[in-house]
């Protein structure tokens, strides 16, 4: 046994009696590392996650498949990546009195090594020498600082064990509970079912609290009593497998499939949130996993259309945070149900309380920053808009956790991918907006474009794809616009105003103040590319961007189309291509792909649609004898068509159910019966008079 194993037989033995995690660093040769752990560990015991001399290693990119799972010993290889997101999401399956190991190169060596990490944050592996080791170096810095972080080397002395506390005894619960926070949730979720409606539940743990389970707990108290079906849903099914085990540990005979739980005539059904929203079946108690991760206006709708719901989302998450969740989605809540409830799990399940480890963790992978407290400042004190410089992060803790803060509080899925590549990425420019030394807005722009003829000729013929730069890879490969990959874009990532501060003018010289960076930078065009809604694009509308590209697909967790927008610096044919392209397909695309594209969706995008046709003659006598006579539509529908596509860019001018009949019957080409659904309509016949009336509005307009 060597000395070193020794010391790892004291540490476990402290951790036994006070149940928490610690890290363990073993700074040196990989093959020295893992000849040390592989030798000690039980396999059984183990997660080992990248390259080593192990029965089952993990790759990083895989990090996921363990969720919902327990280890006594954790071990990450860094010589195979630090990926953020993958220690994140392994962190949570080390049990209290269980070691992490850290593999990592010689301490003053590692901010050297090549991370293959790295190669998520170029297009090319050949770039990978432009990604900054901030990250590591901040990781670090906080190993150094660490007083429970152990750092072992072949030839340092050992360092000294801390003292530890003994645990007290964990509380008593009956089972299967775990702790009576998690009691409690159990009882909270029962009671949105046999208390009064319309008032919701909404529970907030950190990971490792028992917030899945609990609400698989309940699910299966409920069937066995009071209902015959619960409906959950999720950014994904993967983030409720841990609800499905625990809702079928107490159902006796109960079947789990990857959708689901059956008991008899019972079930626990998964439903993803796009389906769910477009669908809204009926529910007698829906369950909101993770909600933090689905965007606000898709919680706002399930919470104004079923009576019986509980949201559940993780203060800190791997995933994503909760953080903001008050600040986005609460505030509508309380005008939607004002009677919800709220309930916070605070007691850990498998580690103890102030886990060393699960503080290392957070601050590590920037879980826990705050972004700056703005209730004192005023949008009309003098603001200050710069540029920040990646190094400048590393040196200004405060600066870095109010700007990441602002980011988790602004956007519903934000990642510690994020964080590291906020740090690490090249051609990563950072904006940021303060008042009084407060950061109030901030925005990530990317340099994209400028690619190489031979990799744009591979784009074209779809045998390659870049990471990163898409607004240029959409433009050749979508829109078959080769000489895209010539031109250089800033693409705005995110871009994020203390809510406090919104609606003040603020974003709007941001972007003033990023246009004119892009000017200076000879870049061709800055551009956006974000979930589509009415009230977003007409936002970036308004800061003179255009629409070139919506994607066919909808996202499964936002329920939206991701859109992409340029603004050209100077005068440039590129966009009058891609929108006349953009708009040839999309007109196509109405009455398939789009068929069930948003009215207000519809009509915001066509704002900026140019390409009106002239009316003959005989369309004009057609429309007026539409409008005047009994004549259907059905005689005179292409005359009725080549209106409403000469006028497209002015459907925004018309009532509301104006648009609606519009979109639905002549884009879109529903039938009557789908049209008098949408249209809220008595009938054919009301739905009929609706259109006349509005192609009469339409016409008026010429």
């Amino acid at each position: 046994m060597t000395d070193i194993t020794v010391f790892i037989d004291q540490l476990r033995h402290q951790l036994k009696l006070s149940h928490q995690r610690h890290l363990v660093v073993l700074a040196g040769e990989q093959s020295w590392a893992i000849s040390e752990l592989s030798h000690y560990l039980e396999p059984d015991q183990t997660y080992w996650l990248g390259q080593g001399d192990w029965p089952s290693c993990i790759a990083p990119n895989k990090a996921k498949s363990v969720l919902g799972s327990e280890c006594q010993h954790l071990v990450y290889n860094c010589y195979s990546g630090l990926n953020p997101d993958a220690f994140g999401a392994v962190s949570g399956t080390l049990v209290g009195g269980g070691l992490c190991f850290l593999i990592i190169p010689p301490i003053a060596q590692w901010p050297e090594y090549n991370d293959p990490d790295y190669t998520r944050y170029v297009a090319t592996n050949e770039l990978v020498g432009e990604v900054s080791p901030n990250f590591i170096r901040r990781a670090i810095k906080l190993i150094e600082q660490h007083p429970q972080c152990y750092v072992l080397t072949p030839d340092g002395e050992l360092p000294l064990l801390s003292t530890v506390v003994a645990v007290k005894d964990q509380e008593n619960v009956d089972a299967p509970y775990a702790s009576m926070d998690q009691q409690n949730a159990v009882a909270e979720v029962i009671q949105t079912i046999t208390g009064h409606r319309r008032r919701p539940l909404v529970v907030s743990a950190d990971r490792g609290r028992g917030k899945s389970a609990a609400l698989g707990l309940a699910a299966a108290q409920l069937l066995m009593t009071k209902l015959t079906s619960v409906t959950v849903t999720a950014p994904n099914v993967g983030a409720v497998q841990c609800l499905f085990q625990h809702a079928a540990s107490v159902l006796d005979g109960a079947k789990i499939d990857k959708l689901g739980v059956s008991w008899g005539d019972k079930r626990i059904s998964f439903v993803a949130p796009d389906l769910l929203i477009a669908t809204l079946p009926p529910c007698e108690l829906l369950l909101v996993d993770e909600a933090a991760a689905i965007p606000t206006p898709m919680l706002a709708t399930l919470a104004r259309h079923y009576s019986r719901l509980v949201f559940a989302t993780t203060i800190h998450g791997y995933e994503g945070t909760g953080r903001g969740f008050a600040l986005r989605f609460l505030k509508q809540l309380r005008t939607i149900a004002p009677s919800y409830r709220r309930i916070e799990l605070t007691q850990p399940i498998r580690w103890a309380n102030d886990d060393p480890f699960e503080q290392f963790t957070f601050a590590l992978l920037g879980l826990n920053s705050q972004a700056a407290n703005v209730d004192s400042l005023v949008a009309e004190s003098n603001i200050e808009f710069k540029i920040i410089e990646q190094p400048q992060l590393l040196a200004d803790p405060q600066l870095l956790e109010q700007l990441f803060g602002l980011l988790v509080l602004a956007h519903y899925q934000t990642s510690p991918s994020d964080f590291r590549q906020l740090l690490d990425a090249p051609d990563l420019t950072i904006f940021v907006a303060t008042i009084d030394q407060q950061v109030v807005a901030t925005a990530l722009v990317l340099k994209e474009g400028a690619i190489d003829v031979e990799l744009q000729q591979q784009i074209w013929l779809g045998t390659r794809r870049l990471r990163g730069h898409l607004i240029p890879q959409s433009l050749i490969a979508q829109l078959n616009l080769r000489q895209a990959g010539n031109y250089r874009y800033g693409r705005i990532m995110r871009i994020a105003v203390q809510p406090q501060l919104q609606q003040q003018g603020i974003a709007r010289q941001l972007d003033r103040f990023i246009t004119q960076w892009a000017t200076e930078q000879q870049l061709d065009f800055v551009g956006a590319s974000f979930g589509a809604t009415a009230q977003l694009t007409y936002y970036w509308q308004a800061l003179g961007y255009q629409s070139v590209r919506l994607g066919i697909n909808r996202d499964s967790a936002s329920g939206t189309h991701s859109v992409i927008m340029l603004k050209a610096m100077a005068r440039n044919p590129l966009i009058e291509l891609a929108q006349v392209s953009f708009y040839q397909e999309f007109r196509y695309a109405l009455t398939s792909e789009f068929k069930s594209l948003e009215v207000e969706m519809v009509v915001c995008l066509l704002k900026q649609y140019g390409a009106a046709e002239p009316l003959s003659p005989q369309d004009q006598l057609n429309i007026e004898v539409f409008i005047e006579t009994t004549r259907p539509f059905e005689l005179v529908a292409a005359s009725v068509s080549y209106l409403v596509w000469h006028l497209a860019n002015r459907l925004s001018l018309l009532p509301e159910a104006s648009q609606q009949i519009l979109v639905n019957k002549v884009l879109q080409q529903h039938d009557w019966p789908t049209c008098v659904e949408v249209g809220d309509h008595r009938g054919r016949k009301s739905a009929e008079t609706a259109l006349k009336h509005a192609v009469k509005q339409l016409s008026q307009l010429m």
